[in-house]
């Protein structure tokens, strides 16, 4: 789906598929919101502070009842998890502001760009207090405004899957 601007067709998709792979059809603000999103979870990640809520969803244990066995699966999985998903997010920040924007995506950017929008609706998800029951009470501006945010980025997710799964 698309329509014409300036004589040029324009997705309204942030992800579609043509002949040769996977193209991102995200507009210039979104690209930056992404690529801003992005960084910011690099930083957390690289920061690691054990004791934030995102970082504890990002990096969850691998045995809630046995603290002696998570201490265990931590000490052998949580640098390479960690790097993974730094990893994934330049690689968003690379697509993002690779010199030709008309290339498709690689396989491997595509499955980079699944993993990080995970990681950063989760992100936002924690910074929320999303449960199951929906977000957590309290309304302002800075939060409606990070409530959407973690809404569209599903909506990209959800492109993105459907244009790799075509």
């Amino acid at each position: 789906m698309g329509h014409r601007v300036e004589g040029r067709r324009v997705s309204l998709l942030p992800f579609h598929r043509r002949r040769d792979g996977v193209h991102v059809g995200l507009g210039e603000e979104e690209r930056a919101l992404i690529a801003e999103l992005s960084g910011q979870l690099v930083a957390l990640l690289e920061g690691r502070d054990e004791s934030d809520p995102a970082v504890s969803r990002l990096l969850p244990p691998g045995y809630a009842d046995d603290d002696e066995a998570n201490a265990e699966f931590r000490r052998l999985t949580v640098d390479d998890l960690t790097a993974g998903k730094i990893r994934n997010a330049e690689m968003v920040r690379e697509s993002l502001a690779s010199a030709d924007p008309k290339a498709p995506l690689t396989p491997e950017a595509e499955q980079a760009w699944l993993r990080s929008l995970t990681d950063l609706r989760l992100t936002l998800a924690s910074r929320l207090g999303l449960t199951d029951g929906g977000f957590a009470p309290g309304a302002t501006d800075d939060r409606a405004m990070l409530e959407n945010v973690y809404e569209w980025l599903g909506f990209v997710q959800e492109s993105l899957v459907r244009a790799v799964d075509r």
